[in-house]
């Protein structure tokens, strides 16, 4: 009888051991995974994109920009300063990830055509910013707040500041507003709420089931790289301050759709100066086509891969297009928003 007690309870020890084993393969191997995955897909970026426009397709005369290097942790990122003379403000282009200073050129020159004065910048690990990788999605808000500290100095406290943010970026334009709360006025195009939402929804379009199984690791992650910036939620910060925010989405946008963008919250904003616009113009009610002209939305909506290494600078400028219209109300925005 002892024998048999004795062999039943060294039984369940090995059986424990060995789910302890399991467990502890699983969890290491998860975090190992988490760390790896994270670095490939943000890792570092080089630009322009084949149907990009680049600085040195249009006339640098028209459009002349001072660089400028500013530190974002141990990194040293770089921007370009477009100046402008009487200018009412200054408005900072804040890039998504992948992308950098001059992925929204079209609308820096409207800008500047009308008047503005603008900051853009290479975010970490990208272009000719310092960084091994773009790190993950909450990086592209701490660059901003970077290259905010670093523009005040620059510009001085004359001229106010407007952020106008796509993708990350307009995530980091609206989650900024906790730490910055003088900024003027704020638009968001295509911005998700949440990080770390954002990062599981994708893991679920593409692994199904097993993104639920390594969620508690992609959150994780997320804490160890930013802390207690991993996942501040847009909407949070935007209900707390009453600066004038845009937000704006596309109706057909499949990277930030309406399950992770902050337009869902639209009916419940309670900063009483935030506006929603949801865009669903044909070709234009897409993630990078929300501020191009229709025909130029058309094209580039139609366009496929392998045509695009081929694209001459005029046709890649007539991609580039921009919907004056949109840009006006937006740049409206900005003026009614420094009365």
């Amino acid at each position: 009888m002892e024998n048999k007690s004795l062999k039943k309870h060294n039984t369940l020890k090995r059986v424990v051991c060995s789910l302890l084993a399991i467990l502890l393969i699983y969890t290491v191997g998860s975090v190992v995974t988490s760390m790896v995955v994270f670095h490939y897909i943000f890792k570092r970026t080089e630009y322009p994109r084949t149907f990009e426009i680049s600085y040195g397709d249009i006339d640098k005369t028209q459009y002349p920009r001072d660089t400028v290097s500013f530190s974002s942790g141990e990194n040293k990122l770089v921007g370009y300063l477009y100046k402008k003379e009487n200018a009412p403000g200054t408005i900072i282009v804040v890039n998504g990830v992948f992308s950098g200073a001059d992925r929204h050129l079209g609308e820096i020159m409207h800008f500047l055509d009308n008047g503005w004065q603008v900051f853009s910048f290479d975010g970490t690990g990208v272009g000719k910013s310092d960084g091994d990788g773009i790190v993950g999605l909450q990086q592209t808000k701490l660059d901003l707040l970077a290259a905010i500290k670093s523009l005040k100095k620059t510009v001085g406290g004359n001229s106010p500041l407007m952020l106008y943010g796509h993708s990350a970026g307009g995530y980091a334009a609206v989650s900024v507003l906790e730490s910055v709360p003088d900024i003027a006025a704020v638009v968001s195009i295509a911005g998700f709420n949440s990080p770390v939402q954002t990062m599981y929804f994708h893991a679920c379009r593409r692994v199904g089931p097993l993104a639920s199984i390594e969620y508690p690791f992609l959150w994780l992650q997320n804490m160890i790289l930013f802390g207690s910036d991993a996942d501040i939620k847009a909407l949070d910060v935007l209900d707390k301050t009453d600066t004038p925010v845009m937000i704006v989405e596309g109706s057909e946008d499949t990277v930030v759709p309406d399950d992770i963008g902050i337009g869902r919250y639209s009916a419940g904003f309670k900063n009483p100066n935030a506006k929603f616009y949801n865009i669903d113009a044909p070709y234009r009610n897409s993630h990078t086509t929300i501020w191009l002209s229709e025909s130029a939305a058309k094209e580039v909506s139609l366009s496929r891969d392998d045509e695009k290494a081929a694209l001459s600078k005029e046709t890649r400028l007539k991609m580039n297009e921009v919907d004056a219209e949109f840009l006006g109300g937006i740049l409206d925005f900005y003026k009614s928003a420094l009365k």
